[in-house]
């Protein structure tokens, strides 16, 4: 009897096309881990992005225009240069970048003249020219952008003359003034898209780490895995980083600017789930390192450690409250409160701490068997019971009818237990040893 033909080689084949393309993208950019989004946003490629690039290119082609119709110049070049610096701009950062500009080629210019007509053109002067704008721009205050323009300015009339110089501050003016009412005419930039891919990208990179090392305690595990683990968590401070200036620069794009209301939510969200990760992504290493720790310091039988299955749970069922949180507060439409979805990332949350109660209903068992271990394992509760806090406080800040009830931090318990346990071994060792000491010797 014929069998009818499935489509699972079919299926087969493009997932391997697509495991070597996710290959392909892990060994371009160094992560770990791709989740499931659209292209454009792994390309960083957005509406927002397409907007601004438009934005561009009208700046330059209209200030061009205008410069040449008022001026009656045949090639006002410094018109369209400087229009597309500052259109790359937030509304509020053009306003200052187009007078900081425009007061830099005018300080430019004269000092050129008035030094060009005393010491001439030489090596000599062109030097001292540049170090005396540079130092002009450091009294100013001036950004680099615009204190860059003093020296260039001083070098350009230096060396061409001073016929073109008025033209050059005119086509500045005019550049600088097309910028910033094309700023406010077509839609202003906004990098609270950019800001998002940021923290997106210092979620995914610590539920990474920490899925990893929960994959890992799940067998046997050596001392080169748990370094390798706390290398990777210390890696993610860059990421750390990058999220926290991308995240002040998406809320200084939105200062003046015309549609900040509809951006409200969708900000208030992002800057609380970064501070939430900013804080996770420290806890994080903390694990790594007792991981790493237990490794060393805990007697291992021939270089492998023994499975840790109950913190493999943990560490999991933590990565997924991770994610939970940075997908809730990240991906919900940006005039969305968080209270619509905030259910799955505590569900997440409960779930490990149900695991965490796990271990600290076994932990008093595992001390007396191993204290060593036990403590570290303590450790790594406490560490892992911090995080779901934080998501907890994370989602609480963002709307108050998100938040539920939380059970008390079985971390803190834990945490007691530990001490405990260990001050109790200490005493034991102490009177074990006078015991000795009272012997007579042999």
């Amino acid at each position: 009897m014929d069998h009818p033909i499935t489509a699972a080689p079919a299926e087969a084949g493009r997932g391997t096309h697509r495991d070597r393309l996710a290959g392909r993208l892990r060994a371009i950019t160094g992560r770990s881990g791709w989740r499931d989004r659209p292209l454009s946003e792994l390309l960083g490629i957005d509406r927002n992005v397409l907007l601004q690039a438009l934005k561009i290119a009208v700046s330059a082609g209209v200030s061009w225009a205008v410069a040449a119709w008022l001026l009656d110049a045949p090639s006002p070049i410094w018109a369209p240069i400087t229009a597309s610096l500052i259109a790359l701009l937030t509304v509020r950062a053009s306003i200052r970048d187009a007078l900081e500009k425009v007061v830099a080629v005018l300080i430019g210019i004269l000092v050129a003249i008035w030094l060009g007509g005393l010491i001439g053109l030489h090596a000599w002067s062109i030097s001292l020219i540049v170090a005396l704008g540079f130092l002009v721009g450091k009294v100013l205050r001036l950004n680099g952008g615009a204190a860059a323009q003093i020296p260039i300015n001083g070098l350009f009339v230096l060396a061409l003359g001073s016929a073109q110089s008025g033209q050059r501050f005119l086509d500045t003016l005019i550049g600088a003034g097309v910028a910033v009412i094309v700023n406010f005419v077509i839609v202003p930039p906004n990098y609270v898209s950019a800001g998002t891919r940021a923290v997106s990208e210092l979620s995914d990179g610590v539920v990474d780490v920490v899925s990893a090392m929960a994959d890992g305690i799940s067998r046997p595990w050596r001392i080169d895995q748990a370094a390798a683990w706390l290398r990777e968590a210390r890696e993610q401070g860059r990421f750390s980083t990058a999220a926290e200036s991308d995240v002040d620069r998406a809320a200084q794009s939105l200062e003046l600017h015309p549609g900040r209301a509809s951006w409200a939510n969708s900000l208030g969200r992002l800057q609380q789930a970064n501070d939430t990760l900013q804080i996770v992504e420290v806890q994080v290493r903390t694990l790594a390192r007792t991981m790493r720790d237990i490794a060393t310091k805990v007697p291992s039988h021939d270089g492998l450690q023994p499975p840790m299955p109950v913190a493999s749970a943990t560490l999991s069922a933590t990565a997924r409250a991770i994610e939970a949180f940075a997908h809730t507060l990240l991906r919900a439409e940006k005039d969305a409160h968080v209270v619509v979805a905030g259910g799955t990332a505590h569900r997440a949350i409960e779930a490990a701490r149900a695991t965490i109660a796990e271990i600290n209903a076994d932990l008093a068992d595992m001390l007396a068997a191993n204290l060593a271990r036990g403590v570290f394992l303590g450790t790594l509760v406490v560490e892992t019971g911090r995080i779901l806090d934080e998501l907890d406080s994370g989602l609480a800040a963002v709307g108050p009818a998100a938040a539920e009830p939380a059970e008390p931090a079985a971390a803190d318990v834990v945490a007691a237990d530990v001490v405990a346990a260990a001050a109790d071994a200490a005493a034991a060792d102490a009177a074990a040893a006078d015991d000795d000491e009272g012997q007579p010797q042999r």
